[in-house]
């Protein structure tokens, strides 16, 4: 059958959803099960640097096409329906929440990593989506009734997904997301460089992504203050994303509480330059207010680094036992969980140890084969 992977959502820096779609990609090339496919791309640089990277180019079953219209563009909701039909596509996976709303002969599947703008809006009050809160709610309305399959990053997702859209239950189907092995302990030369390379101090507590509002950031930042003013363990917080401008209250609070000298904004930054810093960090905090899947700390716990991190939405069901879980809205209770990773070598021990074992569950091959066996199950004559 042919396939086509929507690629679009892939951005000149891969992050979150782009890498979910490149790795998707990666991994179902390398277990073939008898399909071909279609890798569609919007920018020609982006094409060719993921193609290189995948080995695509050449490769049997996989086809590379370009199109002049993104994922949102209204004329792309008209032609693309046009160009699967005429490729003889048989299933479209938009691996993000937009795709065609007119048929095309072949079967829609939907990857929903979460509904943030519709459950909470007010966390991300400047985003285009929540201010487009009715033309959102429409579209994922609509665009639920046409897929045919809707895959949740998380039960807790998936849940969501079903008492916010209404659904048909059967529709709606967990895949948990992956770690790739590259995601390991490294030796501590990488890691002593990764920190000198930033200029740490003292303990290096870890946040990955962006300052968004429903991130909470700023609770780290006032724990790690907390801590700094009592003394012992000086707390360095590295946040490892790209900033946002619409959401400055974290570098706000930085400046304001003479923390410059405490918190470091790395940006964005690649897998070669994000691996050795999860390795560098002696704790990863993720004290989010909501999150969809939560890759973060799974990828700190298959580099073997403790992680702390909210025990709300969908992160115990991917921390489980292995990292410390805390109310997000509590900054002593974070205060003092990072105080005891750094202070308790044991502790500390306990914790690696366990995240590795947790990472083990849920390896990215697993990913790919669930979502070969739903796309198959959808072919079925």
């Amino acid at each position: 059958m042919r396939i086509c992977i929507d690629a679009r959502w892939i951005g000149a820096r891969i992050a979150g959803i782009g890498r979910y779609t490149v790795y998707l990609m990666r991994y179902l090339a390398e277990l073939g099960g008898g399909n071909s496919y279609i890798a569609l791309f919007h920018d020609a640089a982006v094409r060719d640097a993921v193609c290189a990277e995948l080995g695509l180019a050449g490769r049997g079953g996989w086809e590379v096409r370009t199109v002049p219209y993104d994922v949102f563009s209204p004329r792309g909701q008209l032609l693309l329906p046009r160009l699967l039909r005429r490729e003889g596509v048989g299933l479209f996976h938009s691996t993000n929440f937009m795709a065609p709303l007119l048929p095309f002969g072949g079967k829609l599947v939907l990857t929903v990593h979460d509904i943030i703008p519709l459950k909470h809006p007010e966390f991300a009050p400047r985003s285009k989506k929540s201010r487009a809160y009715p033309v959102y709610r429409l579209l994922m309305r609509r665009l639920v009734r046409r897929a045919d399959l809707i895959i949740a990053d998380s039960d807790h997702s998936r849940r969501d997904i079903l008492s916010l859209l209404g659904p048909p239950p059967g529709k709606v189907r967990t895949i948990h997301l992956g770690v790739d092995p590259k995601y390991k302990p490294l030796p501590t030369a990488i890691r002593d460089e990764a920190r000198r390379r930033l200029g740490v101090r003292g303990r290096l507590a870890l946040f990955a992504g962006r300052a968004d509002p429903y991130k909470n950031v700023i609770t780290l930042v006032k724990a790690a203050e907390i801590l700094n003013r009592k003394g012992g363990p000086r707390c360095t917080v590295v946040i490892a994303g790209a900033e946002d401008p619409r959401y400055p209250e974290v570098g706000t609070y930085v400046r304001g509480a003479g923390m410059e000298g405490d918190v470091i904004f790395a940006g964005s930054l690649g897998e070669d330059d994000l691996i050795p810093l999860y390795n560098a960090a002696d704790v990863l905090v993720l004290p989010s207010l909501y999150e969809g899947f939560g890759l973060p700390p799974l990828e700190a716990m298959a580099c073997g680094t403790p992680v702390i991190c909210s025990n709300r939405t969908s992160l115990p069901e991917v921390v489980g036992g292995a990292g410390i879980l805390i109310d997000p809205l509590d900054t002593q209770a974070l205060a003092s969980a990072m105080e005891r990773v750094f202070t308790d070598a044991a502790l500390r021990d306990r914790l690696s140890r366990a995240g590795l074992e947790r990472a083990k569950l849920f390896p990215w091959r697993k990913t790919a084969g669930e979502t070969l066996a739903a796309y198959a199950e959808l072919l079925r004559p």
